[in-house]
């Protein structure tokens, strides 16, 4: 009996031991990572990072997190590094720092806590197979696109970092409504106009209020805020002063999309075909409007 006694003594004894260095971070799941260059961090590891920042009880903690990790300059600002993935296991392509507590997840659980964008095009590719904006973004065969073979081609432990995000895109088409912007559950996606540029007033400034432009900027306007990665490079709706809209698809410069519609109708030709799509110059001039069937650069965003 007595050693029955003992051996419990014992038991509970390694219990309690286990309990208190798991608490005082004693495993390697709860030992913080050690500080590194961000091309020197795993997706993993990322992924970890990510979570800690989106569970600060408040932005100001979250961004004392970021900054522990290496990911704030000294003045506060996001870092300029950038981290390196391998497409289809052959070319290189650099991603960076966009956003820290930006995006909604799509579970409802919070802010994922980084966003990344490409440093560069993923592919060039059409927006649409035929020219047209119905649909918006939602409906964009570029959408479908990135979720299956855009997204094949990075690296599997990127793929398993994934975290969908709700983006707010006009997801009518032709329309001044309000009402027609709304969110898709995207992995990856292609910026829209507001979130580059912040507030834009091109409708207005090309046709001086007439034909309710204030209502198309609006709408453009409603489809996110701008990210912090573009606001502290100055970038603005006619302006890129540290050329950092300059992204070159594999082949060269040219084009990048963003997912936002041209939401005034155009009429072409006599064929009813007509719609466009907002995109950044070759020159990385902040506007430009692309014609949805013609291939541009796809600069995409993730979220981990």
């Amino acid at each position: 009996m007595g050693k029955r006694i003992i051996a419990l003594l014992l038991f509970a004894c390694v219990l309690l031991a286990g309990c208190a260095g798991m608490q005082q971070g004693g495993t390697s799941e709860t030992k913080s990572l050690e500080r590194k260059e961000l091309n020197d961090y795993s997706w993993n590891e990322l992924t970890r990072i990510s979570s800690e920042i989106s569970q600060a009880p408040s932005d100001e903690e979250a961004r004392a997190v970021a900054a522990k990790y290496g990911l704030l300059e000294a003045d506060g600002s996001l870092t300029r590094q950038t981290k390196q993935i391998v497409l289809n296991g052959t070319r290189a392509l650099d991603v960076r720092l966009a956003g820290i507590r930006h995006d909604d997840r799509s579970d409802g659980a919070g802010k994922a806590g980084l966003t990344f964008m490409s440093v560069g095009g993923l592919a060039l590719r059409p927006m649409n197979d035929a020219q047209t904006i119905d649909g918006g973004w939602e409906a964009s065969a570029l959408r479908a696109w990135l979720a299956g073979e855009g997204k094949a081609m990075l690296e599997p432990e990127l793929q398993a970092a994934l975290v969908p995000v709700n983006k707010l895109t006009n997801n009518v088409g032709i329309t001044d409504d309000p009402e027609s912007v709304s969110p898709t559950a995207d992995q990856l996606w292609v910026f829209a106009a507001h979130e580059v540029c912040g507030d834009i007033f091109w409708d207005a400034d090309e046709f001086f209020y007439q034909r309710g432009s204030e209502d198309v900027d609006g709408l453009v306007n409603s489809e996110g805020p701008q990210y912090e990665a573009f606001a502290q490079a100055g970038v603005t709706q006619t302006s890129d002063p540290t050329g950092m809209l300059s992204l070159a698809n594999s082949t060269g410069a040219s084009p990048w999309w963003y997912r936002t519609p041209y939401p005034f109708d155009w009429q072409i030709d006599n064929t009813g075909s007509n719609g466009f799509f907002y995109q950044v110059r070759e020159s990385g001039y902040p506007e430009s409007l692309g014609s949805p069937e013609v291939p541009a650069s796809v600069v995409f965003g993730f979220c981990v």
